[in-house]
């Protein structure tokens, strides 16, 4: 059985040798899975998370946020877009 510094160092340099990508080897739950996720979890704050930054940059969006040209929230108050700004006593609210 390995030393628990030596796992925390293990998981330490496994964050710079995988690149920023988790990869865990010992079973989850077991007290080496937390030292070496104590590790890889210090070396990515040391790091202030640039190796996932450049990984996200990178990766493909795999949901992209749904923009509809259709204010659809507008659309069931029964409005076009959304409302105008209040611009004093004169404005009467009608969004004009």
């Amino acid at each position: 059985m390995t030393n628990e510094s030596e796992i925390v160092a293990k998981g330490k340099a496994g964050y710079f040798s995988d690149r920023g990508v988790y990869q865990n080897p010992y079973p989850q739950a077991s007290e080496e899975f937390n030292h070496y996720e104590r590790g890889w979890m210090q070396s990515l704050k040391y790091d202030e998370g640039r190796l996932l930054n450049a990984l996200s940059k990178t990766a493909p969006k795999l949901f992209p946020p749904n923009r509809s040209a259709v204010n659809q929230y507008a659309e069931l108050k029964g409005r076009s877009g959304p409302r105008k700004k209040y611009r004093g006593p004169n404005d009467l609210g009608t969004g004009a």
